[in-house]
């Protein structure tokens, strides 16, 4: 035993806990290096993640040698140095050695020349720059990129910045979102007040081992306090709060601040960076964005429309009839008027309702009619956008490839919204819709408000329903009405009162129509969905028949499930990478190689490509450095870097699946907190023809009884109500 006090470099990451602690081996700086294997528990390391390759620290502990056995059989011994004390001392230079070998004005200076270059002088590269050394620099570069690296320097507005979050030890890309969004007022600001970071980074602990530790902010300091507050309130959105009870807001403060809480609090709300109203406490952004949500609504709501419009729209309506070759019913008719002599409708109804033929009706009135000649159907899903165009023959896009695509001087004043699976709109992108309606536009929400809350922060159509704004809802099944169909049995779903035990299934005997109920135990659940997926025609090449789970992982989970599916079907060539510096490279899925032909999910929003997280796609083929991948029609190259955002899709969560519809689906059915009535029912209606449910029936009673979808706690049903009266 001995002990050790000095600065080691940081040579590899080992590991790193979830909950703290970390392990690396580290350099001593002398001429001759010492190497030591660092191993701190949680208390020493609380932020893992604020430990990087390169990272100078200064480490005071106790050494000891230890003997290792390597794989072949041969032994080894480390010198292990348990911390009791860890202090960041210096970072890598990571964010200047990038901009010199990635930024156009330092051409001639490559990764490794860059990587020399601040390995050898460090920070002293700023100085060289501002005192025009040039000479130093020849022995690694030549004079003209010299000349050039200095006057880059120079002319560099953000190099004060580049070098204080270098030196906090920000990573690169967070430092590229900083230099964008902020440019030069970026390093008064982060001096200022560091934790305005977490706008770019979620990490607040990481941010506060910056503030604290190498800014030397105080632990009592008002930017601080005020940040973890607001911490509180964001994570909140996590589970889909815009606001939570102040009480619940007081307590989670508190767990996190300690006696420091009330003067937090307090802070927060006198500098309005939260909003305390009566018993809710919300961030002021999100205070914002839900009134201003209210109040355009409001105005959609008490605009005036041509008086006389009503009297002539059931002419409009029997001539629709005429060319559809089949009679609205009462309630359809009701809907169309309802919906055109509005400037914000509301149309509801659960499945096989004739919702679509409604939307129908109401483009052919609207045009007829000639309030408009710019109608935009829309939906937060690819594939729900997809069907609205197949069932209308009207092109429909996502809502986020309207937002991308189309400007805003290109919308009419009387161009019409029409938003289909409103259910699946978050308040934000509610708010998006809405503020580009022009002065004589319309927007019309159609939905299902029984199906799951938006996976997005908020509730829109859930809220808007039960104000006073104009609304239609369709309750006669149109399709497959035999007692056992699909839209039966959603109905029965919408008004299950609990203790009820009535549901009708069919017996599963295969491919056919309606829904069915196959009783298993928990240890079977898997095996009996693979036997079903295969006696439904499934075999991994499409989606026509799909699993639905409520959960991702453990058993019954879609990861098992979707190993398994691939592990029996995926037979397609194994995509392979030749990689400049590691040779060939495979990319794996759950430990699965990714094979041409395999159905795949992307887990991230990009808009640039207009694809969702959730969008389903199947891969087509690859190159040397990317994969072309088919999403619902939007045919996409994913670089290598992009495959991480893809997941096995074969069987998917219910909420991955809204806004989808698919030919046949099983549906798990299991012991679950996610199990309540409104999972159960968007799982159902997804499929168009069959449904299969795979599990334990009283477990599906159990969830029957149980709604979540209204338990969020948002501000919206307040400014609405409180404008609307």
């Amino acid at each position: 035993m001995g002990a050790y006090s000095g600065l080691l470099q940081i040579r590899k990451i080992r590991s790193k806990g979830k909950l703290g602690g970390v392990i690396f081996s580290a350099n001593t700086l002398d001429d001759r290096p010492m190497r030591y294997v660092v191993k701190a528990d949680w208390r020493i390391a609380p932020t893992p993640s604020m430990f990087k390759e390169g990272h100078i620290w200064s480490v005071q502990g106790e050494v000891e040698t230890n003997t290792i056995t390597w794989k072949d059989g041969t032994k080894a011994k480390e010198i292990i140095l348990v911390p009791i004390e860890l202090r960041f001392a210096k970072a890598s230079n990571e964010n200047l050695k990038r901009l010199l070998a990635e930024s156009k004005e330092f051409a001639g200076i490559s990764q490794v020349k860059a990587e020399k270059l601040v390995s050898f002088f460090g920070d002293e590269l700023y100085e060289i720059a501002a005192n025009d050394e040039i000479e130093r620099l020849l022995p690694i570069l030549g004079k003209d990129v010299a000349t050039r690296l200095i006057n880059g320097l120079k002319e560099y507005q953000e190099l004060n910045t580049l070098k204080l979050l270098d030196d906090l030890g920000v990573p690169y890309k967070v430092t590229e979102s900083v230099l964008k969004i902020w440019g030069a007022d970026a390093y008064e600001k982060i001096q200022a007040n560091p934790y305005l970071l977490t706008i770019f980074m979620a990490n607040l602990k990481m941010v506060d081992e910056y503030a604290i530790n190498r800014l030397g902010l105080p632990l009592n300091s008002p930017q601080r306090l005020i940040a973890y507050v607001k911490e509180v309130l964001f994570n909140a959105f996590n589970a889909g709060n815009t606001c939570l009870p102040t009480n619940e807001a007081k307590y989670r403060v508190k767990r996190l601040l300690g006696s420091l809480s009330r003067e937090a609090l307090q802070l927060a709300q006198e500098s309005g960076e939260i909003i305390v109203d009566g018993n809710i406490t919300q961030v002021r952004s999100m205070d914002i964005i839900e009134s201003s949500v209210a109040e355009i609504v409001t105005n959609l709501v008490r605009a005036n429309l041509n008086k006389g419009l009503e009297k002539r729209i059931d002419a409009k309506i029997d001539a629709f009839e005429i060319g559809a070759g089949f009679n609205l019913t009462q309630e359809q008719r009701e809907a169309v008027t309802q919906c055109c002599t509005n400037r914000l409708a509301i149309l509801t109804g659960g499945a096989g309702c004739g919702k679509t033929t409604v939307i129908e009706a109401i483009c052919f009135a609207l045009e007829s009619l000639q309030q408009t000649k710019q109608i935009f159907l829309m939906a937060l899903a690819g594939k729900a956008a997809q069907r609205i165009t197949e069932a209308t023959g009207r092109e429909a896009m996502t809502v986020a490839s309207f937002m991308y695509n189309v400007d805003a001087d290109d919308i009419d004043d009387d161009a019409v919204f029409i938003v289909d699976e409103a259910s699946m709109i978050d308040v934000l992108s509610l708010l998006k819709i809405l503020k580009r309606i022009r002065c004589r536009g319309r927007l019309i929400l159609t939905g299902d408000e029984e199906q799951l809350p938006p996976v997005g922060i908020g509730l829109s159509l859930h809220a808007l329903v039960k104000q006073a704004i104009p609304k239609a809802n369709l309750t006669a099944v149109k399709r497959q009405a035999e007692s056992s169909g699909i839209p039966n049995i959603a109905s029965k779903i919408r008004a299950f009162q609990k203790d009820e035990t009535d549901l009708e299934f069919k017996p599963f005997i295969g491919v056919a129509d309606g829904v069915n109920f196959i009783e298993c135990n928990s240890t079977e659940i898997e095996q009996k969905c693979i036997e079903v997926y295969e006696a439904l025609g499934g075999d991994g090449s499409n989606n026509d028949v799909l699993i639905l789970s409520p959960t991702k992982n453990l058993n019954g989970g879609v990861i098992n499930l979707n190993c398994r599916i691939h592990d029996k079907f995926s037979q397609g060539e194994v995509v392979n990478f030749n990689h400049e510096e590691f040779g060939d490279v495979t990319h794996h899925i759950s430990g699965r190689a990714l094979r041409v032909g395999e159905l795949v999910m992307y887990t991230r929003n990009d808009y640039q490509k207009d694809i969702r997280n959730g969008s389903v796609g199947k891969v087509l083929a690859y190159s040397h450095d990317s994969v072309i991948v088919d999403f619902e029609g939007n045919t996409t190259d994913l670089s290598i870097n992009e495959l991480s955002n893809l997941e096995h899709a074969y069987a998917l969560t219910v909420h991955k699946a809204q806004g989808s519809q698919f030919e046949r689906v099983i549906v798990i059915i299991k012991e679950s907190r996610n199990l309540d009535r409104h999972l159960i029912y968007t799982a159902l209606t997804r499929a168009k023809k069959q449904v299969v449910f795979v599990g334990q029936r009283q477990s599906m009673y159990s969830g029957l009884s149980v709604s979540n979808a209204h338990k969020r706690h948002t501000n919206l049903p307040k400014f609405l109500s409180e404008q609307l009266s």
